[in-house]
């Protein structure tokens, strides 16, 4: 017994010493910005009920998914490309490719947002402006705290993040004050602050200095190619996480998709641990600091811990979310179970992805997305219109068991065909 102690003592050593340093920057930083994101989910909450609620979410549904079409999958190939010391492509490179690329993702988010506005959600044109400029703003600084991790920057980005994170929640509660925190108002709070952030980002990484199109359009085309299989992963995220939130505004309304998100909106916000340990596994595994055999062994202990965290969270979350949220969120507690096993269950799925961008096979990303995402899409379309939000919650957990399955399989098969 005594020597069975003293392992697990020493395994929790290694997992310490592995997770600290890269890995703490990374999640201090994740925390700042979902630290905002949990204030401006309450405010907005609190202040606008389930109504205003649900339309918020809809505009962040429309920045993802047009994100992960527009960027061409160049967020993760150029972060790759950075992290690797025998590649060429500069920050330049990357900073120019994602500017070309905005017009396109503004074509794109007016384009979803017309045809949403023609269904029942009958967006306004004040809401359905901010929800663009969302969109554009999204997918800027995702790309900016993509290429910062590429140049293994991570401070800075904690500290960009730590300071827009003080912005917005000041912003919001000067809105809240003043009487004039809408959904309008809120989603443009939000897309100023991105904005803001990426155009600092840009400064910051000396990408001016190098050139912006000295020699980038040499480098975009491959950039591209090595991002179109992470981008067709990208999509089949967004349907395996968001689409439930578009079916869910479209058949039953955005009081219901409100409710929805807050039951959320627990278990998410813990997605900061995985999200972190990911980055950082990749990144090592990429810079060939760790064997994957050390990393699949980091990748298990902590989805355990993980699963415990979220188990505590929900039966905190139980008493507490009519409190912090509202009354008007009582019904999202019966979600809670559900939702929060769909969580522990996603994070296999998270680590195992990890896994295939740290040892170089970012192309395998998109195989067990695509299969989770397609057999999401079928339960979305039979369960949301029948049961509603239960419907939704159900629908999500099933999904994420098949994306964690064949994720597991498909990273086993690579790693093993092509030994790192």
């Amino acid at each position: 017994m005594a020597s069975a102690r003293f392992s697990m003592r020493e395994r929790w050593a290694r997992v310490s010493q592995r997770l600290r340093g890269e890995a703490l920057i990374v999640l201090f930083a994740r925390i700042a910005s979902v630290g905002v994101g949990t204030v401006f989910v309450v405010l907005t909450a609190r202040h606008l009920g389930p109504d205003g609620r649900g339309e918020v979410v809809v505009a962040f549904t429309i920045a993802w998914a047009t994100t992960s079409v527009a960027d061409l999958g160049t967020s993760i190939s150029g972060r790759i490309s950075l992290l690797d010391p025998d590649n060429d492509v500069r920050a330049s490179d990357v900073v120019s490719l994602v500017a070309a690329l905005l017009p396109f993702q503004f074509v794109l988010s007016s384009a979803v947002v017309a045809v949403l506005s023609a269904t029942s959600l009958q967006l306004s044109l004040g809401f359905s402006i901010a929800t663009v400029a969302l969109s554009m703003a999204t997918m800027m600084f995702n790309s900016a705290t993509s290429f910062f991790f590429g140049l293994r920057r991570y401070r800075d980005v904690l500290v960009v993040e730590a300071c827009l994170a003080g912005i917005q929640v000041i912003a919001l509660i000067g809105l809240l004050v003043s009487s004039r925190l809408t959904p309008t108002s809120a989603v443009l709070t939000m897309a100023v602050g991105s904005a803001c952030g990426s155009l600092w980002f840009v400064r910051g990484s000396g990408a001016i200095e190098q050139g912006l199109r000295s020699r980038g359009a040499t480098r975009w085309r491959q950039l591209i190619i090595d991002g179109l299989s992470p981008m067709a992963g990208f999509i089949a995220a967004f349907i395996a996480f968001r689409f439930d939130r578009i079916v869910l505004a479209i058949v039953a309304g955005t009081h219901s998709l409100g409710i929805y998100a807050v039951a959320l909106t627990v278990p998410g916000t813990l997605r900061i641990l995985p999200s972190a340990v990911a980055q950082v596994v990749s990144d090592r595994g990429r810079s060939h600091v760790d064997t994957v055999a050390g990393l699949r062994r980091l990748t298990r202990i902590f989805v355990v811990v993980h699963t415990l965290v979220l188990a505590v969270a929900a039966v905190a979350g139980w008493f507490l979310l009519p409190e912090v949220f509202g009354e008007g969120f009582v019904e999202s507690r019966d979600l809670l179970v559900v939702v929060t096993v769909a969580e522990a269950v996603l994070s296999i799925h998270l680590m195992h992805q990890a896994l295939l961008v740290g040892f170089g096979r970012p192309k395998g990303i998109g195989v067990p997305q695509v299969a989770g995402a397609v057999v999401m899409v079928i339960l979305d379309l039979v369960m949301i219109p029948r049961w509603g939000m239960q419907g939704a919650a159900w629908a999500l957990l099933f999904g994420y068991s098949v994306l964690a399955f064949a994720s597991t399989t498909w990273t086993n098969y690579e790693l093993r065909r092509n030994r790192p």
